[in-house]
Formats: C-alpha cells, sequence, structure tokens
C-alpha cells in the first residue's frame, strides 16, 4: 500500500505481548488517526523494548486502500499472502530482519530537585528516498526506526520544470532527469544551458526543503533528537550535488548510500541504478521472509483475510453431499427432540396413572402413591404370594415317616431277622426326593426281587446301584440302591 495512504503513530504500551497490542490499537488509534476505526485496517511493528513497556509503530489503513491493492493483484491473476505497506518494506533493506527488537532500560525521568533538568538529546538517522512522485523519510534513532513520514514531492516535479524551462516532451524531460541531472554549487565555467538547468531542479528541490523542514522540526519536537546525517537513495537521489545542496540548505550532512553493498539480507550482483530503484521492491519481498519474532506488517485479516484454496475446492467437489448430510442431521435432531418431549409427556402421564392406581387399587396415600411406592408394594404382595405357595407345597408334601412306612409295606423288615429268611436294613436316607436303602437279603427271595419292588416305589420307576458303605455283617447278599419317589401327596 502507497505510504501517502498509511497513517503511522509511534505509540508505547504498557506490555509487550504483540497479540495484546494487536487487539488494543483500535481503541488506542481511535482519537490519532483521521479514520473511521470501523473503515480501517490495523497492524503494528514492534521497534524497541523498555524495561516492561513496548514501543510500537502502528499502521492504519484504509480499507478502500487494502481493496485497491488486491484488485490490482487480481488483474494481475494472483492472489498476494501479504499486503504490506511502502516505508515499513523499504525499511527492511536497513535493518535485520532475523533478530528480535531490541530491549533497553527506561531513561531516569527527571527528579524533584531538579525538574527542568530533561533526558539529553539522542542521535538520530534519516533516511531519505526520493521517489517518482512521493518521498519517504525514515528516522533511526539510536539504531531504532521511531518515525516515518511520507512527503508528496518527487521526481515529476522536476520533470514538469524541465518541460516547461526547455520546451521537450515528457519523455525527453525524463530523460534529462535520469541521464544528466544536476545542481551547480559553483556556476563559475558552466554554459547558459547548463546554469538553467542547474537552476530549474534546485528551484524544484526547493519545493522539498519547504516540507522538509518541517518535518524535520516536527521529528525533533517529537522525539527529542539531534540528526547526525541524511542518507539519500531512490531514482531523484542520483542527481550530481543533491547531497550538497541539501547539507548546504538544511545543516545536516546529506549524501547518497549504497543500501546493498553492507545489507545481510540482500546477496546479488547489483548496481547504482537497480539500488536506486529496487529497494521498495527488495523490502516488499523481505517482509515474506520474516520470522515470528518479527513478523511483517499484512494487512490481510478481516475480510480481506486470504482464503484457503485447499477449502474452497474441497468444498465445491463435496458441497451437494454435506448439504444433504447437513439435512438429514437436522431432520435427525428435530426427530430426536420430537421424541424426548412425547416420551417426557408419556412419562409424565404414566407416573400421574400409577399414582392413581396406587391410590384405588393399592390404598395407598400422599407420597406413598408415587412409583416407588407402587413398586415397593407390588414385590410385598409377591413375596406374600411365595411364601403362600410355600406353604401350600409343604403341606402336600409325604414326610420322611410315610416313605418309610411304604416301603416297609413291601419290604418288610425282620427285626432281628429269623434264621435263613428276610430282609436285614442296616441304613436308609431320605433327602426330599432322594432315598438311599442298604442292608442284606437272606432266604429265597433274591436281590432282583428287592431291586423290583423299589422300582415300583420310585418315582422314575429306576434305581440306582450305589457302592454300600455299612451294609452289617451276616447271613445274606448285601445290596445299596438309590433311588428318587415323589413326595407330593395325592
Amino acid at each position: 500500500v502507497s505510504q501517502q495512504n498509511v497513517s503511522v503513530h509511534f505509540n508505547r504500551f504498557p506490555f509487550k505481548e504483540r497479540q495484546k497490542i494487536l487487539k488494543s490499537l483500535a481503541f488506542e488509534l481511535e482519537d490519532e488517526i483521521p479514520l473511521d476505526i470501523d473503515e480501517a485496517i490495523f497492524d503494528a511493528k514492534i521497534v524497541e523494548y523498555a524495561g516492561p513497556f513496548a514501543d510500537v509503530l502502528t499502521v492504519a489503513v484504509p480499507k478502500e486502500a487494502v481493496q485497491g491493492v488486491l484488485n490490482i493483484a487480481k488483474d494481475g491473476n494472483f492472489d498476494p499472502e501479504i499486503v504490506s505497506v511502502e516505508g515499513l518494506a523499504l525499511a527492511n533493506v536497513f535493518e535485520n530482519i532475523d533478530a528480535a527488537p531490541p530491549e533497553r532500560a527506561v531513561p531516569l525521568q527527571a527528579s524533584d530537585e531538579s525538574p527542568n533538568e530533561l533526558e539529553p538529546a539522542r542521535k538520530a538517522r534519516l533516511i531519505l528516498q526520493l521517489g517518482h512522485t512521493r518521498s519517504n523519510l525514515l528516522v533511526y534513532r539510536e539504531g531504532t526506526l521511531v518515525g516515518l513520514r511520507s512527503i508528496q514531492w518527487g521526481g515529476t516535479e522536476i520533470v514538469d520544470n524541465i518541460m516547461a524551462a526547455f520546451g521537450v516532451p515528457v519523455f525527453e524531460a525524463v530523460k534529462v532527469l535520469q541521464e544528466r541531472s544536476f545542481i551547480l554549487m559553483n556556476s563559475a565555467g558552466a554554459t547558459k544551458d547548463q546554469i538553467l538547468l542547474s537552476t530549474t531542479i534546485a528551484k524544484s528541490v526547493d519545493l522539498l526543503l519547504s516540507d522538509l523542514r518541517l518535518v524535520l522540526l516536527e521529528i525533533r519536537t517529537s522525539f527529542n533528537v539531534e540528526y547526525e546525517r541524511i542518507d539519500l537513495t531512490g531514482g531523484v537521489g542520483q542527481i550530481q550535488n543533491l547531497g550538497a545542496y541539501l547539507t548546504q540548505m538544511l545543516e545536516i550532512p546529506s549524501n547518497v548510500i549504497k543500501p546493498f553493498e553492507n545489507s545481510r539480507q540482500v546477496r546479488f550482483e547489483t548496481n547504482a541504478r537497480v539500488e536506486a530503484v529496487s529497494l521498495v521492491a527488495v523490502g516488499l519481498a523481505l517482509e515474506g521472509v520474516k520470522r515470528p519474532r518479527n513478523p511483517a506488517i499484512n494487512l490481510r485479516k478481516e475480510e480481506f483475510a486470504r482464503e484457503n484454496e485447499a477449502l474452497i475446492r474441497f468444498w465445491e467437489t463435496w458441497k451437494l453431499p454435506a448439504q444433504v448430510a447437513l439435512a438429514a442431521f437436522v431432520l435427525f435432531f428435530a426427530y430426536a427432540i420430537t421424541r424426548d418431549i412425547m416420551a417426557a409427556g408419556l412419562a409424565e402421564k404414566a407416573e400421574v396413572h400409577v399414582s392413581d392406581m396406587g391410590k384405588k387399587v393399592a390404598g395407598l396415600k400422599g407420597a406413598a402413591a408415587s412409583e416407588s411406592g407402587v413398586r415397593g408394594r407390588i414385590s410385598t404382595l409377591r413375596k406374600q404370594v411365595r411364601d403362600r405357595e410355600a406353604l401350600e407345597k409343604a403341606e402336600n408334601l409325604n414326610s420322611a415317616m410315610d416313605i418309610l412306612a411304604k416301603i416297609s409295606e413291601q419290604l418288610p423288615v425282620v427285626k432281628p431277622p429269623a434264621k435263613g429268611a428276610g430282609i436285614t436294613v442296616s441304613r436308609i436316607d431320605i433327602d426330599n426326593e432322594d432315598v438311599t436303602i442298604e442292608g442284606r437279603i437272606a432266604g429265597g427271595r433274591g436281590v432282583t426281587s428287592v431291586e423290583s419292588v423299589l422300582k415300583e416305589i420310585s418315582k422314575s420307576k429306576a434305581v440306582q446301584k450305589v457302592q454300600g458303605a455299612a451294609t452289617g455283617t451276616g447271613e445274606g447278599v448285601p445290596f445299596a440302591y438309590k433311588f428318587k419317589v415323589d413326595r407330593t401327596r395325592m
């Protein structure tokens, strides 16, 4: 963005964090800039840390100026990543862009004993870039950039005066300015045309001096500086004896410099003409390689933020599926909300109904006629039913004595057994439906007959032979069986 469209101010902030500084710019500059803060883009360059403070060059640019630059880029069929400002881009050539802002101690204030004592003036170096339509002035106070001014004077002023003085067309006047322009410090031995050309150029430069004196006075007052020298650059700065003329008129040493000779950033072959006209272009290129500790001024923010081309292509490819998915999600969300509302309503009605039934059927009252109260009442009734069923079942069971009597009827036991006949039972065990019987059989009745009798008594009409643990001693054949009986009373 052309420097004439940029408002640059030097401000001190009571904190060092760059993000906090950027957030407070609009508020801090509202009364300092001739712009509506809603119609401006802001950025900042931290130039120095002073104790807990940060000295900052603040930048405010009208949005229409940023839009104008982007329109030009669009016409050139490219989309810039960075939109910077002319003056601060120029400063990159004279600074170490890889270094973080320097730190210095806060100067001591005037004491109570010497209230009129002021901080000594600090040395300042000026860099004056003389361009085609305007000039830029950089102010370095002890190596730190503290000021930036745009002066509405350029080589066109000289071209117009040469055209008027010599009656030549514009391209001839431009050629004279670029190749044969000079200011005579001594007119002795000079021709009439040489004197006329020198006088014409000097009168044009006097217009620059008029504005420059006012700017230098304002800077000296604002920053308490004493000027060491003025370094000249730019195409118009190549006029012969221009430095000597400015030195004579301003009483400040002024000389043309070659900024690329000692620059750490520039490593290509140059000449005086290239150095004169390419400083801003090189400075803009350096903006693109700055590091986060000394970031570039970039006006591509807010509505001018660079769009993500990959995201745009992705959206163009998946726009329809994404819209369908979004619509489906909205419908599902609406369905879920509706279902939740209906479920809540039904649950409320069910709770009221349960409470009513608890009062009418279960005879519950007050807080007991709730869902938990009804559940408790149902649980109690179920327990009572189970207990009643268990009691009825117990009343209909045959006792162990009934089972023993039934076995005795089928297998008469002789105690003591008659000689040579009868059955001796040494052990009988009745556990619920399981019956175990052991003993010995004598006489003509065999074990097979005993097994047949027990099968008739068995619930499943089957018996299981087991290993007898205590069949006793004596005559007869031992036996041991296990079977199940039906204990339900018919």
